[in-house]
Formats: structure tokens, C-alpha cells, sequence
């Protein structure tokens, strides 16, 4: 038995061996099969024009001209209303024991601090990319607050003014090319509140890798802003004319961007001009036109000289 086994295990590695050889053997030639299928008959798509815009959330600080408004006696205060309102000149404040006190001039009225008054300017949020100073909203005075000759009772924001904001954005190409109208540059923002677009006039942009500083006007100013100092919309970027493609199509070579164009049944390779749209999509802007045959995997093909189909 012993003799048997041992004729039985070289036969065993021989046949294993022959085994594995022919599996591998098979698989590099379906490899080859494969590849000349793919090159052979390639997925191709039709390019079509479609519009694209990117949009992004908006996270900002607000800026405006304010003025505190003091007590001119000691006493108990009163107001008319305990929320910003649009006051005119001359129009009561509040009253500190029977004592009104009137509005100087237009403005909005808030009987309300938040301990950022004469602090919160441009020259100290612009400089440098830091985090936004703390804050906190608007705490409100109470009607019946015993305050002291010469304590704030509130502040004024003088109108009309143009509310400002600083945020901070993600760089892309179609935002980039939003900002660099010289002339005049807008960018398009979008409240949840009223869900409308509205442009906002760029003033200054300024750029730390892959994040911009912008300092916008904004055009509108609602007297309920001024409760607090930070401001939340969307920011969209201009409507651009292109073709739309899975990043698959594309290709990188010589430091430039290519797709394979099918004309006939040969691969012309194009350089094409355009950016990531996402994680799964390219857009292009220039290099392919409504109607071409878009080759899907640009890696398969291997040489644009040869012909397929």
C-alpha cells in the first residue's frame, strides 16, 4: 500500500499542476477575447446639450450700521412693541417712567443687545479666513425693566442701508466663472423663506485653497434679520450650455482632457474643455457637440488608429 501512495502523490501534484496550467492558459485567452470584444464593440452614448448649475448652502454673518439708543432717567421702561419694527423720525421709542424717547432719524428699531454692539465691524471679520467670532441672538428688554440713566434700551439700524454679508465657499469652476464677470459681479441666492431667487452684488472675493471668502450685498433687508447676525440661504451658480457624460468617457492625457468620438466605425480622439459635475459625471463645454457618438470606456480603446466594428 505504501508503494501505491507513493506512485499516487507525484500523480496527484501532475495532475493538479496540468489543472491549474490549462485554467490559466484559459483565462488569459478569454482576457484576450475579451479585450478585443470590448475595443470591437465598444458602449458608445449620444452626446445631448443640457443646462447645468451648481447649488451650495450659504452660511454667513450679516453686517449693517447700528446705534445704541440710551435711557436719559432712571426708571421703569416701556415699549410700544416688543419686536424690530421700522420707526420714523420722531416716532417714540419706548418710555422710562413717562419719559419718551424718540427715534433721530429712519431707522429700525430692536429693544433688544446681544453684546456685539460697536464690535461686530468690517475691518475686524475680513482680514483673515478664522472661524466667525461667538455670538449669540438678540436678547430682548423686557417691558417693565428697572434700567439705570444712560443704560441701552436698544439700538437703532439706520435706513435705508444695504444689509451686508461675509460667508465662506466651496470653490468650483462654474462658481468661479459666476464670480468673474468683471463688470458687475452677482451671484444668485435662495431663502427657504421665500424660496425665490435673488442676486446679490459680489464685493470682494478672496481665495485659501479650496475655499473662497466672499463679502456680498445682499438686496433686501427685512427688519426681522436684525434679531441676529448670522444668515442662512443657498447660493446658484449661472446657467451653463454643455454635455453632460459619465467620467468614464473621459481620459487624461498630456495634462489634458480627451474623449474618444466615434465617426464611422474609427475613434477620433478630441480635447474637450470642462470640469467634474460629481463623483460620477463630467461637463463639458467645448470638444463635443449635440448629436456625437460619445465612446462610455475611453480606457478600452488603445490605439485611435484602428478601426472597430
Amino acid at each position: 500500500m505504501s508503494r501505491r501512495k507513493r506512485r499516487g502523490l507525484p500523480q496527484r501534484l501532475l495532475y493538479y499542476s496540468l489543472f491549474i496550467f490549462i485554467f490559466v492558459m484559459a483565462y488569459r485567452v478569454y482576457r484576450t477575447w475579451y479585450e478585443d470584444y470590448k475595443f470591437s464593440h465598444p458602449r458608445v452614448i449620444e452626446a445631448v446639450t443640457t443646462n447645468y448649475s451648481e447649488e451650495q448652502p450659504l452660511d454667513g454673518i450679516l453686517l449693517w450700521d447700528e446705534q445704541l439708543i440710551y435711557a436719559t432717567k432712571s426708571g421703569y421702561i416701556t415699549y410700544p412693541s416688543p419686536r424690530p419694527r421700522m420707526v420714523a423720525k420722531g416716532e417714540i421709542l419706548a418710555a422710562v417712567d413717562g419719559s419718551a424717547i424718540y427715534a433721530p432719524y429712519p431707522a429700525y428699531f430692536y429693544p433688544g443687545l446681544d453684546g456685539q454692539e460697536g464690535q461686530w465691524v468690517y475691518p475686524k471679520l475680513w482680514p483673515d479666513f478664522a472661524p466667525y467670532p461667538e455670538f449669540e441672538d438678540s436678547k430682548l428688554i423686557d417691558d417693565g425693566t428697572y434700567l439705570q440713566r444712560g443704560d441701552p434700551i436698544g439700538k437703532l439700524i439706520p435706513q435705508p442701508q444695504i444689509l451686508r454679508c461675509i460667508t465662506y465657499l466651496d470653490t468650483s469652476p462654474s462658481l468661479e466663472r459666476t464670480l468673474k464677470n468683471k463688470d458687475n459681479p452677482q451671484i444668485r441666492i435662495r431663502t427657504e423663506d421665500e424660496g425665490k431667487e435673488r442676486k446679490a452684488d459680489v464685493v470682494a472675493v478672496k481665495s485659501s485653497g479650496q475655499t473662497l471668502k466672499v463679502y456680498l450685498r445682499l438686496p433686501f433687508f427685512p427688519p426681522g434679520l436684525v434679531r441676529s447676525r448670522s444668515f442662512h440661504a443657498s447660493v446658484i451658480t449661472d446657467v451653463q450650455k454643455g454635455i453632460m457624460i459619465p467620467d468614464t468617457a473621459v481620459i487624461t492625457r498630456g495634462g489634458k482632457n480627451k474623449v474618444f468620438i466615434l465617426q464611422g466605425n474609427s475613434p477620433i480622439l478630441n480635447d474637450v474643455e470642462g470640469f467634474p459635475a460629481d463623483e460620477e459625471n463630467f461637463f463639458i463645454e467645448k470638444g463635443v457637440r449635440h448629436g456625437d457618438k460619445v465612446i462610455l470606456d475611453a480606457s478600452a480603446i488603445k490605439d485611435e488608429k484602428e478601426r472597430i466594428w
